[in-house]
């Protein structure tokens, strides 16, 4: 029953991360010179190739509504809108900024490996890497890449999008974070790394 219910999470999770990514690339074709979108896209390619590699947690949140957050929280950003939209900065400054923030994100998923999860899972405690800055360095690389891409093709509808994400992302930290403080070493972790996402913020 957990093989088939993880298999089924998996296939959900990777069909809508390729539905988004499809209609990133198929822009990007269309106009080359959206390199906002193409960071966008590879961004999502990232997080299903992670998915899929990922190893299965010891303990996992299989919450009713963890999981709808959960899936919300991480594949929400495929309901934006690629259209360009209104360029509050213009992509030449956002697009590299992303790229750095990409990287954050990438830099985290190596520093996890296969421990990436979806929904709050405890697959072991995680110190090194990205992880001696923040608690959370993947998340924030999300975050600061949803802000730049907005910034550079901003919606009223991209906006709500965003938020809705955004404070799905916030409280599946806080939950994630219940489930790994049970652990002593997690528990000295946090006092050790006190920034959850920006490094001397918060």
């Amino acid at each position: 029953m957990v093989d088939l219910r993880e298999g089924f999470f998996r296939a959900c999770a990777l069909a809508c991360a390729g539905l988004f990514v499809y209609g990133g690339v198929y822009r990007l074709v269309q106009d080359p010179t959206r390199l906002n979108v193409a960071l966008v896209a590879i961004s999502e390619i990232l997080t299903f190739t992670w998915l899929l590699l990922s190893r299965r947690p010891v303990v996992r949140d299989w919450n009713p509504l963890i999981v709808i957050v959960s899936v919300t929280a991480s594949f929400g950003a495929a309901l934006i809108s690629l259209e360009p939209g209104a360029a509050i900065i213009p992509i030449y400054v956002a697009a590299p900024l992303q790229l750095l923030a990409l990287s954050f994100v990438i830099w985290g998923k190596i520093s996890l490996g296969r421990s990436f999860a979806i929904l709050p899972a405890n697959r072991g405690v995680m110190t090194a890497g990205a992880y001696r800055l923040v608690r959370h360095p993947i998340y924030a690389g999300y975050l600061a890449g949803h802000v730049l891409f907005l910034l550079s093709a901003f919606s009223f509808y991209n906006l709500a999008v965003y938020a809705v994400v955004t404070f799905l992302q916030l409280y599946r930290i806080l939950r994630e974070e219940a489930l790994l403080a049970t652990l002593p070493e997690y528990r000295e972790y946090m006092n050790r790394v006190p920034y959850r996402l920006f490094y001397g913020i918060a």
